[in-house]
């Protein structure tokens, strides 16, 4: 399970991401949000909804304070942990920090990567065969780039770092998934310079150690295209932000070619992440 947060503190608004014990020790992963009337109500991930209570561990309390970017978190298959990962924010910039639950609570968190640049948007992802964590995130200096690492479940010891992006090109915002055995990585690839179009949504196989990538589209988009690739029943589909209202999705066919592009529409922040992606979703396994 991974949960992407996004957006900026709206008034009035409160969220908040931890841990809930439920009957026999099983934990699994939470996010609550309060929705507002207001343009883009999505909030902050570290603003405290409740007391941390015996079954209820909220994660990173002084986050928003703090000025911690959002978390990506993922919960063990039938077993008692979770591993959250976030940028943190320091005097230095921002550094990826990672913490598991232990059945209890979150453990303090574990810097793995500071680099002087700032390291940013960390998604995680869980091998169920072994236990296996999967990290990746986006260095921002001035190659930006984006960076694998693995661990285990017990986080123990970190891998060195690979780039999963084509070396001399400026990469960033990665997602990925397990498919088919291998693990796949989605991000932006910015050829003219960050932040500059058009632009590549590019998909990124691992092959043993190293990373191969194909592009999967041009856009013109300025703004954060935030790609996912989503996995399920077999089925392989990738979407992300093409227009300021439009999401764009494709759908790997057997043999590994592409279906022609669909676009779905939304009004609001909360109708992307919560109507459209789950709409996909549904058209993708159809």
């Amino acid at each position: 399970m991974g949960i992407a947060f996004l957006g900026a503190l709206a008034p009035g608004a409160l969220a908040e991401g931890g841990a809930v014990v439920h009957t026999r020790g099983a934990v699994s992963t939470y996010v609550e949000q309060g929705i507002v009337d207001d343009p883009d109500p999505i909030s902050s991930a570290w603003i405290p909804h409740h007391p941390a209570s015996s079954i209820r561990i909220p994660l990173n309390t002084d986050g928003a304070v703090n000025g911690d970017n959002d978390p990506s978190l993922i919960t063990g298959v039938a077993s008692s942990f979770a591993v959250a990962a976030w940028a943190r924010n320091s005097p230095e910039g921002y550094d990826i920090v990672v913490s598991r639950f232990d059945g209890s609570a979150w453990t303090p968190p574990q810097v793995v990567a500071d680099s002087a640049a700032d390291e940013l948007d960390p998604h995680l992802v869980l091998d169920p065969d072994d236990g296996s964590i999967h990290l990746l995130y986006w260095i921002d200096d001035g190659t930006p780039r984006i960076i694998h690492r693995q661990a285990p479940s017990d986080l123990s010891s970190w891998s060195a770092s690979v780039q999963v992006s084509e070396p001399g090109s400026d990469a960033c915002r990665p997602w990925g998934v397990l498919h088919d055995g291998a693990l796949h990585v989605v991000y932006e690839e910015h050829d003219l310079g960050l932040g500059t179009t058009p632009r590549q949504i590019m998909l990124a196989i691992r092959q043993g150690q190293t990373f191969s990538s194909q592009i999967l589209a041009t856009t013109h988009y300025a703004g954060e295209n935030r790609p996912q690739v989503h996995s399920a029943n077999g089925t392989l589909w990738v979407d992300w932000i093409d227009l300021e209202w439009e999401m764009t999705w494709i759908q790997q066919l057997p043999g590994g070619s592409w279906e022609p592009v669909e676009v779905e529409t939304f009004q609001t922040q909360e109708e992307r992440e919560f109507h459209v992606r789950g709409l996909i979703r549904t058209r993708a396994l159809q």
